[in-house]
């Protein structure tokens, strides 16, 4: 995976993204050590930045996790530069720069380019993360306290499953979480207020020696959707091709849907929508570790399948509201924005009526 770095130097803006840096290891590499060394060959030679927004322009630099069944790396970059760790027990990224003098291996020319931008900062081993973070946009970001909350569910004393780290995804900063009062230190995102980003999706990597397993939502907001598991061999387990971008939205929107329409009550219903989702999750678990290899990717169909009950489920218990909600005036002109530019993109969203009878 890789995260939006805010750095004072280093991003292009006709160069490979993060995204394809990733896609390009997956694609190329067998273990996670020969996927850093191709990412820095390919940062190297070509740089990296490029549009990584979808409705605006957005340019950064990135920072990469990396694993296998056997070992874990953190890669950090900057522009051509970087920094790499080899991760010892747990360990997070977010968008920050968390590598300082404690890397394990630098670029060649990370010091050099650190010192002619007078951008060094360290005694005897040059701090990375000091060095060329832009201290501003990372504080304000709050990507320090998201880092946090993901590492402290990791080393909670808990084993780390797919089930700790599925609750990690789905953390808010505050227990009395309302989606109307958004905040930019929640791993588990909601646009709104002062926050302009949310979580578009989550997955956990299951990495089994029998077989890896990706545990996706498909869909924003963890805290209400399901993780699905998610073979290798995919077709036909939920994941949608390039010619099936109208099923791929059609599915996209159900699950929307609900998740606007919880906003209006979501203090009061997510204990309803939880007890709906603990058991059916806990329920794919079962399905896929009984499952022989064979017949897995029967399995994970079936798990999409149960889903479309969890949705009817999830509706009937959201609706109707028994009292009228109250927003602030930001947050409800933000979102009657986001829905009018839906319609606009998807005519389809405003057959509400349509919709509701899918869900």
């Amino acid at each position: 995976g890789n995260e939006a770095v805010f750095t004072r130097w280093g991003y292009s803006k006709t160069v490979l993204t993060g995204m394809d840096l990733l896609r390009l290891a997956l694609e190329r590499c067998d273990s996670a050590r020969s996927a850093v060394d191709m990412i820095i060959t390919l940062l190297e030679q070509y740089g990296q930045g490029g549009n990584c927004g979808f409705t605006k322009q957005f340019f950064y630099n990135n920072s990469f996790l990396v694993a296998d069944t056997t070992e874990a790396w953190i890669l950090e970059t900057v522009g051509k530069q970087w920094a790499r760790k080899q991760v010892s027990g747990t360990g997070a990224i977010s968008n920050l720069l968390t590598i300082g003098s404690d890397w394990d291996e630098l670029s060649p020319g990370a010091e050099a380019f650190a010192e002619q931008k007078h951008l060094r900062r360290g005694k005897d081993r040059m701090d990375f993360a000091a060095s060329f973070s832009d201290p501003l946009f990372t504080k304000f970001s709050r990507a320090g306290a998201r880092r946090a909350s993901s590492l402290s569910a990791l080393g909670s004393g808990a084993p780390a499953t797919a089930a700790t780290m599925k609750a990690a995804l789905r953390r808010h900063d505050d227990p009395d979480y309302a989606l109307s009062a958004g905040s930019v230190g929640s791993v588990c995102m909601h646009f709104g207020g002062l926050v302009g980003d949310q979580t578009v999706g989550s997955m956990v990597a299951d990495l089994d020696k029998s077989g890896p397993v990706a545990w996706v939502t498909g869909t924003s907001a963890p805290c209400i959707a399901l993780f699905k598991p998610i073979t290798l061999d995919a077709e036909g387990t939920g994941m949608f091709g390039e010619d099936q971008q109208e099923k791929a939205l059609n599915y996209w929107l159900e699950n929307e849907y609900i998740s606007r329409n919880l906003q209006n009550n979501y203090a009061e219903k997510h204990e309803a929508i939880e007890k709906l989702r603990a058991p059916l999750e806990q329920r794919f678990e079962e399905i896929m570790t009984d499952a022989a290899p064979e017949y897995r990717k029967q399995a994970a169909r079936e798990c999409f399948e149960l889903e479309k009950e969890y949705r009817v489920a999830v509706w009937k218990a959201i609706e109707p509201l028994d009292h009228p909600t109250r927003h602030s005036p930001v947050f409800s002109m933000q979102w009657r924005r986001e829905n009018r530019e839906l319609v606009r993109r998807w005519p389809v969203y405003s057959q509400s009526s349509e919709n509701a009878s899918t869900v």
